[in-house]
């Protein structure tokens, strides 16, 4: 954030995603060696304006997505780059502090994604234009609870005539509790619309919620449980997924610049299709650097 005046902001995020499909996904392909890898690397370059308690912010959005090929068990490789693509977009936000605690605001975003391939494997066109709004409140209800909450429509539109509108509710919150000095808990949902290459599915709608307790045993050491539902809705195909996740992380602060965390997490996928459920175990090392 650079402050250009006491009213004015300009505003840049940079993010990066590496991560590969979950187990039990239908975008990928049979008989696979192992999941293929894909990158999102993206950025938001934006603006915010206060006058007096109205606020003004809205940014530029660019992302883009890249699979790697996949390795099958024959040793031979399949091309993912039907699933590549880029997106561009807008976001907007306007919000007025009724009081120091209650801050509703309006929201609305729209964007572009262009396939690197006109056709995916299957013959169908993926490129697309949709966006969402939505009204919500952030809030502060003493110094232990915080959080902000909001509901809206999310929809997206396609190229191909045979792949129908997706569209569904939009809900996002994030709530945190101060139990105590030494524990937090969390609850946070949240709405995304997914790509995927399933013959006649237009994309999924996806909903996650996440409960979360951290709390710290030591100043150098945090412990923290993570409990996340989601549902895997692919429209225009009959298909709905259920996917639940249990998880464990330990923080080692060995420095104030140098974190270490270890996670070990369980996934679950319940599908409503025969043979297409599954689950996994993953085990994450990580290093955080801050300054």
């Amino acid at each position: 954030r650079l402050d250009v005046t006491r009213d004015t902001d300009l505003t840049a995020q940079l993010r990066l995603r590496v991560a590969t499909d979950n187990p039990g996904s239908p975008n990928v392909q049979a008989g696979l060696a192992g999941y293929p890898i894909y990158t999102t690397l993206g950025g938001t370059f934006g603006f915010d304006q206060r006058f007096n308690r109205l606020q003004v912010s809205g940014g530029a959005t660019v992302d883009r997505t890249s699979y790697g090929d996949s390795t099958l068990t024959d040793g031979s490789t399949s091309a993912n780059a039907d699933r590549n693509f880029n997106q561009y977009g807008g976001v907007g936000r306007v919000s007025y502090e009724l009081t120091p605690a209650i801050k509703p605001f309006v929201e609305a975003e729209g964007d572009t994604r262009v396939h690197d391939l006109q056709y995916d494997r299957s013959g169908y066109q993926r490129d697309s234009s949709g966006g969402y709004a939505k009204v919500g409140s952030s809030f502060e209800f003493t110094r232990l609870l915080t959080g902000e909450i909001s509901i809206g429509y999310a929809a997206r539109n396609y190229i191909d005539p045979r792949l129908n509108r997706l569209e569904g509710l939009l809900v996002t919150s994030s709530l945190t509790w101060n139990a105590t000095p030494l524990t937090t808990v969390k609850f946070y949902s949240d709405t995304q619309i997914a790509e995927t290459v399933l013959p006649g599915a237009s994309g999924v709608l996806v909903h996650t919620y996440t409960f979360e307790a951290d709390h710290d045993f030591r100043r150098w050491l945090t412990g923290i449980g993570k409990f996340t539902f989601g549902t895997l809705d692919y429209q225009g195909y009959n298909r709905s997924d259920k996917t639940t996740s249990i998880e464990g992380d330990l923080i080692y602060k060995m420095t104030r610049n140098l974190w270490i965390k270890g996670s070990l997490r369980h996934d679950v996928l319940n599908s409503n299709l025969a043979n297409s459920s599954s689950a996994s175990t993953v085990v994450m090392l990580g290093v955080r650097l801050q300054n």
